[in-house]
């Protein structure tokens, strides 16, 4: 009798429990019944990802430059990262919407949620995220052995990139954006990568993920390398060449590297980290 009750009691709990629970970048548990088959990502990388796991035919929906893999363009357009819309995600008829917790408007993942629709949030602030996101990705698909492995190649890699330790650590100007003038702090993805490759941000310790600056304080700051990307061209040297006082000029330190690579969190950004670390290596070999 007692072996009747305990399976019975068993039974029901099964039937009760979600398949699926995790927690999201913003701290909640979320919970779903079982793995995702339909998915509206609302990041580059959220998509890039689900594709490095093996989920990507589950990929309905993207916003507007989430263009890696080629593949992932057959998904429907639902907007940018900032102004998607809703209606359009509802058409879809995803089973699960994920967010980018730093990037998309709170309000407007509310508006997904009150919708009912199941919304989860990934962080991309560090460079740990990234396995644990691949992680995290393969729990909510289905695709946990892939994800486990991709995870694993990531973290050994990195390891490898981890560059000797020295005393001498130039200062690294990063220009995020150039009208107006951003920069990175040490509290972003970017901005660890810049210590991880031994180098010091001069902006590092400013509140804001991406400060606004003037040349001004770039002058004043005197870094040894600049580095840009080639998100915003490859004319973003120009501006710097007209103050030859910034030792960076006066060395010609000015590196563009691929936006892509090093602003999305995905197992691509250790081939940005590479570049990155290279160009630091060259500052501190002159």
């Amino acid at each position: 009798m007692y072996r009747l009750i305990l399976l019975l009691v068993t039974l029901v709990w099964s039937l009760q429990a979600p398949a699926l629970e995790v927690r999201d970048g913003s701290g909640r548990t979320i919970e779903l019944a079982q793995p995702a088959a339909r998915i509206v990502a609302l990041a580059p990388d959220l998509v890039e990802n689900l594709y490095a796991i093996g989920a990507g035919e589950t990929l309905v929906g993207r916003i507007a430059h989430a263009d890696y893999p080629a593949a992932a363009r057959r998904a429907a357009l639902v907007g940018d990262y900032q102004s998607f819309d809703a209606e359009t995600i509802l058409a879809l008829r995803p089973d699960l919407v994920l967010a980018w917790q730093e990037g998309n408007p709170p309000e407007r993942l509310r508006q997904l949620e009150a919708l009912g629709l199941v919304v989860v949030r990934l962080s991309s602030l560090s460079i740990e995220a990234i396995p644990a996101n691949l992680r995290l990705l393969g729990r909510l698909t289905g695709r946990d052995a892939e994800a486990r492995r991709q995870a694993e190649t990531f973290t050994h890699r990195l390891q490898q990139l981890a560059p000797a330790p020295g005393a001498d650590r130039p200062l690294l100007f990063y220009q995020l954006w150039p009208e107006p003038l951003l920069t990175v702090s040490d509290g972003t993805l970017i901005g660890q990568a810049i210590r991880f490759c031994g180098a010091d941000n001069p902006f590092g310790a400013r509140p804001e993920l991406a400060p606004q600056l003037s040349v001004e304080a770039v002058i004043a700051a005197a870094p040894d390398l600049i580095v840009g990307t080639d998100e915003a061209g490859d004319q973003w040297r120009a501006r710097w060449l007209h103050w030859p006082g910034i030792p960076a000029v006066a060395q010609q330190r000015l590196v563009t590297l691929p936006a892509d690579l090093l602003h999305r969190a995905t197992p691509r950004f250790l081939d940005g980290l590479a570049a990155l670390c290279d160009a630091v290596q060259a500052a501190r070999a002159e």
